[in-house]
């Protein structure tokens, strides 16, 4: 990204601050990281049987105008996590814009005169997180809706030295993130609904760039993971009064023990899947139909957690 700051150079202070507690040893904490002059947060949530010890570590990241917190109220993770044993990371977006590359629309977030440093940031947090081992350094998982989404595709495309798995949820990729993209082949999960219209399932022409669609983004990542075969479902439909259903699609045969996986929402809005619906701050009138066949958060956990980094 343009503009970027090492992470080399940046200065880096780190605090940590007990803020709640939902349970017998279980930790609730807001990391604080100094980069690029500003004191960047994330919401730490360690379940007791993680405390003392390196476990793997899923990160997090908000939609456009959200916070790590509200995210970590409604994305389902936390649950997942306490019963699974994995840490889950929420970080704070400034101005709740993450600054993913170079721009289809509207200019990037500024601090000062520099372009923010997203990638730099997540770098230096993860880097702590391992520091304090808190983190299984080979297993480091992100995960992302809307434009955490886009987030999500930068930091697999730029840190896949730290990166296991990634699972973008409701958007493709843009078409200048697939040309600045250089990584390792990386097992990547994405959701996005048939009918998404706010991260528009099929692509958008922009004066800048062009948001391609969720079928261009997956051949990108079948053809850098080496993929040869596929196999695809229509999953189970849990309840009559949703007009949306589920196709699963995974593409095999990839390279280096990677994969390729697919939760087609067919009639599915901008909207995370959820079986029980509740806690949802995306209108559905506005945003489109919610699925409740699956749970986002179970299905990428399922995904990510039989992938690791292999040792330098």
């Amino acid at each position: 990204m343009k503009g970027r700051m090492s992470a080399a150079l940046a200065f880096l202070a780190v605090s940590w601050q007990v803020v709640t507690s939902a349970g017998p040893a279980i930790a609730e904490d807001v990391l604080t990281i100094s980069h690029q002059g500003t004191q960047r947060t994330a919401t730490l949530h360690q379940p007791a049987s993680t405390i003392g010890r390196s476990a793997p570590v899923v990160i997090a990241l908000h939609g456009l105008g959200g916070n790590g917190s509200d995210f970590e109220q409604w994305a389902g993770f936390d649950a997942v996590a306490d019963r699974e044993g994995f840490v889950t990371v929420y970080p704070d977006a400034i101005d709740g814009k993450w600054s993913y590359g170079r721009p289809i629309i509207a200019a990037m977030p500024m601090i000062g005169d520099q372009p923010v440093d997203d990638l730099g940031f997540l770098r230096l947090l993860i880097g702590e997180l391992i520091d304090k081992k808190i983190a299984d350094p080979s297993r480091i998982y992100v995960t992302g809706a809307s434009r955490g989404a886009l987030m999500t595709y930068s930091i697999a495309c730029s840190l896949s030295d730290r990166i296991a798995a990634a699972a973008p949820v409701i958007s493709g990729m843009t078409d200048h993130q697939i040309e600045d993209c250089h990584p390792r082949p990386m097992p990547l999960l994405l959701i996005a609904g048939s009918n998404d219209t706010a991260q528009v399932y099929d692509g958008w022409i922009y004066a800048a760039g062009r948001l391609v669609s969720v079928a261009e983004t997956l051949e990108y990542w079948r053809v850098l993971d080496g993929c040869t075969g596929q196999e695809g479902a229509l999953l189970p439909h849990l309840n009559p009064s949703d007009r949306t259903r589920v196709a699963r699609i995974n593409w095999t045969g990839c390279r280096n023990g990677t994969e390729v996986l697919f939760y087609k929402i067919i009639g599915g809005g901008h909207q995370m899947p959820s079986l029980v619906g509740a806690a949802n701050p995306m209108n559905e009138t506005k945003f489109g139909q919610r699925n409740h066949d699956i749970e986002s958060a179970e299905e990428i956990w399922s995904f990510v957690k039989r992938f690791s980094l292999s040792a330098p």
